[in-house]
């Protein structure tokens, strides 16, 4: 892996840990009554989605996941069309988190 990737890589796992101690033990009616929480999820998910753009192709040809892709789509839909966001959904991928810290996890190793 070379040193660029090496280091978006780290950049999404800093952004995976940040939804992970947000959204620790948070209830979906306290996430959906907390406009800052969700906000909070929403960019770090976002930035998340944009680093993957940033991985060089040998890297994603080399790795071919899902999880890109879904980062992609997701930071697409965040950025881009966020009043058709449903927030249920964004909590549904925050629990989903542990993933996405694993498989970057064993990258990084």
């Amino acid at each position: 892996m070379n040193p660029k990737d090496r280091k978006i890589l780290t950049g999404i796992l800093e952004f995976a840990y940040k939804v992970k101690r947000r959204m620790s033990g948070v209830p979906l009616k306290e996430f959906l009554d907390n406009d800052d929480l969700q906000e909070a999820v929403l960019y770090a998910l976002g930035q998340m989605g944009e680093k993957v753009n940033h991985l060089s192709e040998n890297f994603k040809e080399a790795y071919p996941r899902r999880e890109w892709y879904g980062l992609i789509g997701l930071r697409n839909r965040v950025f881009h069309s966020y009043e058709d966001i449903s927030m249920e959904t964004i909590f549904e991928a925050a629990l989903r988190i542990d993933d996405v810290i694993e498989l970057l996890c064993g990258l990084l190793e």
